[in-house]
């Protein structure tokens, strides 16, 4: 999504009430973040537990003032689209007693897909649509795409963080209907989820008995962090879990991704931080109101999304692979892992759709893409890295090592902002620089 994109999203009035806040809200102590007791909440609505309130950004008292409650399933309105070869356009199927499935051709004997999308997005997305068509092509399948668009489609990222949770517990009843009514295997199962929606699968999983697999296409990183791993997406939800990082550092920096490892095997295309030909030079009102920060908004946005376009190429560039190194999370590890052969004293995997048929492939992996279609490089271009590439890694990681913390830094961070990683929630840094 383009920040131009990104501001049709946003109405008038929305815009009007942010500068609103910005501009009179005063500093506030901020409380610790605490855990949710699910057990202690209940609802009628749904089948599992959903919290009144979700405290995103650790501040206590002011959740009120923030409106962190989750939105019910009547106006979030998850809906439930299935595809598959025989009949590749969408159907909609009603979780409920109207349900549907009669209408399309689900076949519990097949592997079952479910797309969540993320954060102002829709299944409508072209990702989402080029993603099902490739699954199509690529295998005999089952595609369902999950539409959460009205709990996640407003600039509040904290009300799109409180309705994961209602999402979550809409699709767990769908899929333990879907199960009931075919008779399909949650091990038949492979979760794909993009930023928020990848928390939102792993939740859904964990719930229904862990499916074969999950693939995390650049998890959040705001309000997951350091939540519980009960809220967000960990090797503990599937049988396999592999994690394609390609936005992931400190928030100060502009990073929507979770940076940290925390699947079996986590893929850092081009470290993971930004990715090549990730540039837009389009002036737009986010320009005017923040000059010195639409540059970055703007490639992060689009190193966020790179990480479907890396999957979704991977199903159908069939001349191509993504080899991946395994990678200490260092720069300096980083042209050892691609001057590193493949072999047993340096074992690689691949990125993708094939990454759960190598025999290792848990840990840390370097791949190298292109800037543009296609992302997968030649022999020449892995073995060749562009200088700017490396250039980039050097200012995005820490290099002296000496420098004193008040607490550990986590690996993906920029050398100027490491004096302390708790000196300061990271949305009242934002607000500081607004002025």
């Amino acid at each position: 999504m383009t920040t131009d994109e990104l501001e049709n999203h946003i109405s008038p009035e929305d815009l009007e009430e942010f500068l609103k806040w910005c501009k009179n809200n005063t500093a506030t102590e901020i409380s610790p973040n605490h855990d949710v007791d699910y057990a202690s909440f209940e609802d009628t609505t749904t089948i599992l537990p959903v919290p009144e309130t979700v405290d995103c950004f650790g501040l206590g008292s002011l959740v009120g003032f923030f409106n962190m409650r989750p939105d019910s399933s009547n106006d979030v309105n998850t809906h439930f689209y299935f595809s598959s070869r025989q009949k590749p356009d969408r159907v909609q199927v009603y979780p409920g007693t109207q349900f549907g499935l009669e209408w399309v051709d689900f076949r519990p004997d097949r592997r079952t897909i479910l797309i969540v999308h993320g954060f102002m997005s829709h299944s409508n997305a072209s990702w989402v649509l080029d993603m099902t068509r490739a699954f199509l092509e690529w295998r005999d399948v089952n595609v369902i795409a999950v539409d959460w668009s009205k709990g996640g489609n407003t600039w509040k990222y904290w009300r799109a963080v409180a309705n994961t949770r209602r999402v979550g517990s809409d699709v767990v009843g769908f899929m333990k209907q879907l199960m009931t009514a075919t008779g399909a295997n949650v091990k038949d199962f492979h979760f794909i989820g993009h930023s928020l929606g990848a928390h939102i699968v792993s939740y859904v999983s964990y719930h229904i008995g862990r499916v074969a697999r999950i693939t995390g296409l650049d998890p959040a990183q705001p309000c997951f962090r350091t939540s519980s791993r009960v809220e967000r997406l960990d090797e503990t939800d599937a049988d396999f879990v592999d994690v394609i990082h390609t936005n992931g550092r400190l928030l100060k920096r502009i990073g929507f991704g979770l940076p940290d490892p925390i699947g079996h095997a986590d893929f850092y295309p081009n470290g993971g931080m930004k990715q090549p030909g990730c540039k837009n030079e389009t002036r737009t009102i986010w320009s005017t109101l923040f000059p010195g920060s639409v540059a970055r908004l703007q490639q992060a946005i689009c190193s966020h999304g790179r990480a479907y376009l890396l999957f979704t190429e991977s199903l159908i560039n069939n001349n191509c692979s993504f080899i991946a190194h395994n990678w200490n999370l260092t720069y300096e590890g980083v042209n050892a892992s691609i001057s590193a052969a493949c072999d047993r004293a340096a074992p690689c995997s691949e990125m993708g759709i094939r990454a759960d048929q190598k025999r290792v492939y848990k840990g840390a992996y370097f791949v190298l893409t292109t800037e543009k279609e296609p992302y997968c490089p030649t022999d020449y271009e892995r073995t060749h890295p562009q200088p700017d590439l490396l250039l980039d890694l050097r200012k995005g990681f820490r290099i002296d090592r000496s420098s004193k913390a008040t607490t550990p830094a986590p690996a993906f961070a920029d050398p100027q902002d490491i004096t302390t990683t708790t000196a300061k929630n990271w949305f009242r840094r934002i607000i500081d620089k607004l002025g």
